[in-house]
């Protein structure tokens, strides 16, 4: 989530804190007190966390939660928004993580509304449809593969591994920032 990204006082510097529910799988221990509790922030919870027996945590869902926090940058909104976990049980806003796809970014901003659509326009310096032109292909497709319900079809990683991985997730980036 985005309180565990902290930019330093340099502007360049940016550190991931508690980023690694994955890596907390590797104890056992840690496993054991974790099946049948929820961990993670709902918002930026992973289809994997969302089935609460952890078996099937690993980097991919570091991966999701990244991909929420692009659509949230792309959007101003995350896939699950705040009005749809306050108005429904904790089950059902699981069950929502798990199997229902989120809006392309691209679309969500076009159904936004004009004050939050206007809101994030106004801080790109581009008009709404512009904005929804630039959203529309690459980008949006960069957000649905780092939200994919099966892990199995999301990046892997984020870094690693950029010569044997075309499709990692700093490699898409890159393409994109480069036009």
């Amino acid at each position: 989530k985005p309180d565990n990204i902290i930019v330093l006082p340099d502007g360049e510097t940016v550190k991931v804190a508690d980023f690694g529910i994955a890596r907390m799988n590797e104890n056992e221990e840690a496993q054991k007190t974790q099946v049948g509790s929820v961990l993670g922030t709902p918002r930026y919870m992973s289809p994997e966390q969302a089935e609460m027996n952890a078996l099937d945590v690993d980097t991919r869902t570091d991966i999701y939660s990244i991909g929420v926090m692009l659509y949230e940058l792309l959007t101003g909104v995350t896939p699950i928004d705040k009005d749809t976990l306050h108005q429904n049980a904790l089950f059902r806003v699981l069950e929502i993580i798990r199997e229902e796809e989120p809006q392309r970014p691209s679309y969500r901003l076009s159904t936004t509304g004009d004050a939050i659509s206007g809101e994030i326009s106004l801080q790109r310096k581009l008009q709404p449809q512009k904005l929804q032109q630039i959203l529309q292909g690459e980008l949006d497709w960069i957000v649905m593969k780092a939200l994919e319900k099966d892990r199995t079809r999301r990046y892997e990683t984020c870094w690693r591994d950029q010569r044997r991985r075309p499709t990692n997730f700093k490699n898409s980036s890159r393409r994109i920032a480069a036009g």
